[in-house]
């Protein structure tokens, strides 16, 4: 009886592990999206990375079509002080729980940088980007 209970715990734990380990692939590719976001903003395409905010938020078309252009309005005041853009870094990822993640980016220019921040929520239909930011500042990264 005691074997069959350590032999029904022991299956049971093995169980549990492999289910924690295995990757998240709907998690994956929002991961996916936002490097490819930061590509297509990187060589200048704002118009192909705000689609695909489009296609993988649940943030209305409208309010993107507005950051569209208060981008191109911000990269114009901006690239003249910052210098051309030389590449991006993905710096950090946090979470609560497994159902909240917040990833960075940083935007490198010759003189100067800006921070990108998408937001996930994982609901009962799967992860969705629910925020997404671009400023200079470093506080929660530092």
């Amino acid at each position: 009886m005691i074997r069959l209970f350590l032999l029904t715990f022991i299956v049971s734990m093995s169980f549990f592990s492999c289910r924690q380990t295995m990757p998240d692939k709907d998690k994956e590719r929002l991961d996916a999206v936002c490097n490819k976001f930061m590509d297509e903003f990187n060589a200048g395409k704002t118009s192909e990375a705000i689609q695909l905010l489009k296609e993988n938020s649940v943030i209305s078309p409208a309010v993107l079509d507005t950051l569209e252009i208060e981008i191109e309005r911000k990269m114009n005041m901006v690239l003249p002080n910052y210098g051309k853009m030389i590449s991006y870094e993905f710096i950090s990822e946090y979470k609560i729980k497994d159902f909240i993640v917040r990833r960075f980016y940083i935007q490198k220019f010759e003189n100067y940088y800006l921070k990108f921040q998408f937001t996930f929520y994982k609901s009962s239909t799967g992860w969705k980007i629910t925020g997404f930011e671009f400023n200079e500042e470093l506080l929660e990264l530092l």
